[in-house]
């Protein structure tokens, strides 16, 4: 059986067959407009100058060496000399969260 102008027909095709839907073009809509539509004057362009007032000021912090934090760059020094850090604690931790990111990853991807 198939549809056809909204009513069923006995299928012409062997059994098995793809079923095909006729569909009833004239209950479709006109396409005309009800509404009259008015276009919007688009905004003026952008003005094509920039401003760069504050350029002297930007050239001479990058310019001026950087801020350097003696304790923090000797903190770092200690943690570098340090042959127990990360401690093995601090990486299992560290192992298990990226284990348990990887199983999440890989189970949104599969599903």
């Amino acid at each position: 059986m198939s549809l056809v102008g909204g009513q069923q027909t006995k299928n012409p095709g062997p059994p098995n067959s793809i079923m095909v839907i006729d569909f009833n073009t004239n209950r479709i809509p006109s396409a005309e407009p009800n509404q009259a539509t008015t276009r919007k004057d688009s905004p003026p362009p952008a003005s094509d100058s920039a401003s760069f007032s504050n350029l002297d000021s930007l050239n001479s912090q990058m310019g001026a060496p950087a801020t350097v934090r003696p304790e923090k760059v000797a903190a770092a020094k200690d943690l570098v000399a340090d042959s127990n850090y990360p401690s093995d604690h601090d990486l299992s931790r560290i192992a298990g969260l990226l284990a348990s990111h990887m199983e999440t990853d890989s189970t949104s991807q599969s599903g």
